[in-house]
């Protein structure tokens, strides 16, 4: 899944939810042994330093390499590391316990990289279940080890070597060696696994160079300022005593639901995979870093279910009886009107809004702009123009957004001189003019070369057709029509993948680390499976990629993609939407979680891997649901955390820099 790790996909259906108690008048089920959590750590010790950053280290060195080489005794002279890094869970988070959250479909594979396996579940079981050989701490970006105790950059940037932990194991028990990188590598550059966006990003280096068990060397062909996150954050490492038998080919023949070997806290087994209706994760009692720093207080659920509910108006009635633990609101109307009912004001359903520093992302309309009339920028701009973002976001919204101008909506990478896409049907109609849609049938329709301007729309959520059938019939009035489709979020994910529509609802998650690269530049534009699902192409723009790939100052960097930005909302491949900088959620009370909720630059599913069951809580509310007469603390909704954060620290950490 390097591409996912780079470009994270976050369609606009999917939601998190759970599974939790029960109705008003009836006692909580009692969990079940896998759902049972440890002993309270109430007591547990917040410093840091009472949680090694390498514990029992070089415990399980093969005696036979040096210190040296990497072996047992390594002193780490010359080497780079980070031991001074603040703790990132809460360390008196309990283990155990099932989460339950609902996905609006079943992936066409769980695979982590190849066709189809650029999507947000995808992204969420390779981030659980691999490593990479560094990680980013989630508060000031700078870098942590992982599979990687130490690392080292040439003076040219161009060379990276890597020393590994030599307690590191993968799940199958074998040690985690320099080979496994070599070999990943090679996998990601493997043609059969058809990932063009992967390659793209990796044919970047050469193949990298085992000099011992534990060290690694790889070298850069380009000079870029993300090759060094890109190898060392992004590029999850597989096991080459599977892949020595297992190509790119074999691989997507024979592990479309079956996960290889990985390193992580959790593991999914092909028992585990239940296709067309749930996929469970399974917390690993073995994993090899658990007593580490970094791993604190964090992956606290025994199981981690992700069931398919395809009705987004079900899974809520399913979240308001007490089936589901959690429900992440993208609906303002439920939001607004609807989560207040009994068991929030009684506090058995908590509501947050959550504010904290994660990128927006893009949310739109998509065209193809590969086949007419997309192909028209005029005609493009006429549709965003008759797109009634302040009516639909006042009526149907209740003012909880703003409208999206920018493809780095929110973020220092903003352009301020972008179009602002006002509602404007005069306007709208000149264009269609100018773009030789200038006359009309008899039925008032609008002609070119005789014939009239029809466009289909796919969607993939019931909960979009309030705004949708409103542009429907705005357009109607202009002499459009637009037949809206309605289809499974596994089809529609498909035919964004095989470029086979006219204009689709889209939503992608933001970056921090922007990399426009892998979603806009002209090589990709006609290739299928990658994020170019437009067919953006800008001679300008492949420019620009070029020299912000070679830039190290942040500064010039921040100005580079605002002028891609500026590019991009001109070339209108989107019909650009709206944006928030929060994120709405419900949840039983029977949880704990960290001050901020989630991660200062994460989003709402941080809470997998930051929350727990918190054993006097849940029995509070079982108590509660039994007897209506009980009332449970009904916390604050506005959660900023994190605003306030930023005012005591000011803006460290929250613009990343050149490695």
């Amino acid at each position: 899944m390097r591409a996912v790790s780079l470009i994270a996909i976050a369609m606009s259906a999917t939601l998190a939810a759970g599974c939790g108690g029960g109705g008003s008048t009836q006692t909580a089920p009692a969990p079940t042994a896998a759902s049972t959590p440890e002993a309270s750590r109430a007591s547990a010790p917040l410093d840091k330093n009472a949680y090694p950053v390498f514990p029992d280290a070089d415990a399980g060195a093969d005696p036979a390499v040096p210190a040296e080489q990497g072996g047992k005794g390594f002193a780490g002279d010359g080497w780079q590391t980070n031991t001074d890094y603040d703790l990132i869970g809460d360390p008196r988070a309990i283990k155990g316990g099932v989460y339950r959250e609902y996905m609006p479909n079943f992936p066409g594979t769980l695979r982590i990289d190849g066709p189809e396996s650029n999507t947000s579940l995808n992204s969420l079981i390779t981030s659980l279940v691999y490593e990479t050989l560094l990680s980013m701490h989630a508060t000031t970006l700078d870098y942590i080890p992982a599979l990687a105790t130490h690392w080292q950059v040439s003076p040219d940037k161009l060379t990276y070597r890597f020393r590994l932990n030599p307690n590191a194991r993968w799940s199958d028990g074998q040690p985690v060696t320099a080979d496994d990188v070599v070999a990943t590598w090679s996998f990601a550059m493997d043609k059969g696994l058809q990932a063009p966006m992967t390659a793209l990003v990796f044919q970047k280096f050469e193949k990298p160079v085992a000099e011992s068990k534990y060290i690694v060397r790889v070298k850069s062909k380009v000079l870029n300022w993300r090759n060094f996150m890109y190898f060392a954050q992004s590029l999850p490492i597989l096991p080459a005593h599977v892949l020595k038998t297992v190509d790119g080919a074999a691989y997507l023949k024979d592990y479309n639901f079956k996960l290889l070997p990985g390193t992580g806290p959790y593991r999914v087994d092909e028992a585990d995979v239940v296709k067309g209706k749930s996929v469970t994760i399974r917390r690993r009692h073995d994993y090899w870093a658990e007593k580490q720093r970094r791993i604190a207080g964090t992956g606290n659920f025994e199981e981690i279910r992700e069931v398919v509910v395809r009705d987004q108006n079900l899974a809520f009635e399913m979240f308001k009886k007490g089936d589901l633990d959690s429900y992440y609101v993208n609906i303002s109307r439920q939001w607004v009107e609807e989560m207040n009912f009994d068991k929030v004001q009684r506090g058995l359903v908590q509501k947050r809004k959550i504010f904290n520093d994660s990128p927006i992302g893009v949310q739109g309309l998509a065209m193809n702009t590969r086949k007419a009339p997309f192909s028209d920028v005029r005609l493009r701009e006429a549709l965003q123009h008759l797109f009634n973002r302040p009516l639909l976001i006042e009526k149907l919204f209740f003012n909880e957004y703003t409208p999206m101008n920018s493809y780095y909506a929110g973020s220092l990478y903003e352009n301020p001189a972008n179009p602002k896409n006002a509602y404007d049907p005069q306007l709208a109609l000149k264009q269609l003019a100018d773009a030789g849609w200038n006359a009309r049938d008899a039925q008032g329709r609008l002609l070119k070369n005789g014939q009239p301007l029809a466009i289909e729309l796919l969607y993939d959520s019931k909960s979009t057709e309030p705004y949708l059938t409103i542009y429907q019939d705005d357009l109607r009035k202009v002499g459009i029509s637009l037949n809206l489709r309605l289809v499974t979020p596994e089809t529609m994910f498909q035919l964004a993948m095989e470029r086979k529509f006219d204009m689709m609802t889209m939503g992608w998650g933001g970056l921090l680390f922007p990399n426009p690269e892998t979603s806009y530049h002209s090589t990709l534009a006609d290739v299928n499976n990658t994020n170019n699902i437009t067919g953006f192409k800008n001679k300008r723009v492949d420019e620009l990629l070029d020299v912000y790939d070679r830039e190290f100052d942040q500064a010039k960097r921040e100005a580079i993609i605002r002028e891609i930005d500026g590019l991009l909302a001109n070339s209108h491949e989107y019909v650009l939407q709206w944006q928030a900088p929060f994120q709405r959620l419900g949840y039983w009370n029977k949880f704990g979680m960290p001050a901020g909720y989630v991660t200062r630059f994460g989003d709402y599913r941080d809470l997998i891997s930051l929350w727990w069951i918190d054993p006097q809580k849940e029995a509070a509310l079982a108590k509660a649901m039994a007897d209506n007469a009980v009332q449970l603390p009904v916390g604050q909704t506005e959660v900023r955390y994190w605003q306030e954060y930023a005012k005591q620290h000011g803006a460290e950490g929250a613009a990343p820099v050149a490695r």
